[in-house]
């Protein structure tokens, strides 16, 4: 029996692609508040991430647990970022601290350091300076995964993902000026894997292909994770 993964908001603008590339390791469990048509040994949990009893009951018997669901890219704090970003993050940790859940994996984004820059080299230690009110919410859940791995002891790693698009997408070919930000699929699942399968605690990595120019830096995921990156938007386009 495969070991089996929780996924929230797999129905968003990563998870259809995302997911091909997690099941060829995993059997996943999906929860969306969205009807979703699973494939192979795939599980569909209909459910609101800030239900936090469905979320604790989808959790049972996974290895771990990764946290798409966001509302992304929207500044409207109230209606829109605030029940799903903010109310949403604190239910599905604890949801998993109340499963036992041992790894989790936090979908942050790399608009948290934004502010300092294009083209300026950005080290995760730096501190934020974020783009966008989407970016600060990001900065809430990192600052919720740090107190519940200190205060009780759940390991937590958070990736800031940087400009995911597939590889068929119009954008990663009508906007050049946005490749040094790309993480392509196969990257952003490998890093990933390689969070859920390392025995950190906690951490904060930028989840980013190997880009000609890339300005943030991934030497700790490489370090500490294996993180290997195979993809180069520049390299790719010219292929």
């Amino acid at each position: 029996m495969r070991e089996r993964v929780l996924i929230t908001g797999p129905g968003g603008r990563v998870g259809p692609y995302l997911i091909p590339l997690l099941r060829q390791n995993y059997a996943l469990r999906l929860l969306d508040r969205k009807p979703l048509s699973p494939s192979g040994d795939d599980e569909f949990v209909e459910a609101d991430i800030r239900d936090t009893e469905a979320v604790r009951k989808a959790c049972k018997g996974i290895k771990a647990l990764i946290h798409l669901a966001a509302i992304s890219d929207e500044d409207d704090f109230r209606s829109k970022l605030l029940p799903v970003n903010i109310d949403g993050v604190y239910s599905v940790f604890e949801a998993a601290r109340q499963a036992n859940v041992t790894k989790v994996i936090f979908t942050s984004t790399a608009q948290t350091v934004l502010h300092y820059g294009k083209g300026n080299w950005v080290t995760p230690e730096m501190p934020a300076r974020p783009w966008t009110i989407y970016a600060c919410t990001k900065l809430f859940g990192e600052a919720l995964a740090r107190y519940y791995v200190d205060h009780y002891k759940m390991s937590i790693l958070c990736i800031r993902l940087a400009w995911f698009q597939n590889y068929d997408s119009e954008q990663l070919r009508s906007r050049p000026e946005m490749l040094q930000e790309w993480c392509s699929p196969r990257d952003f699942a490998q890093l990933v894997r390689k969070a859920i399968e390392s025995d950190l605690d906690f951490g904060v990595f930028f989840g980013v292909s190997n880009n000609t120019g890339r300005y943030w830096d991934i030497s700790n995921a490489q370090k500490l994770l294996g993180y290997a990156p195979e993809d180069d938007g520049a390299r790719y386009l010219k292929s």
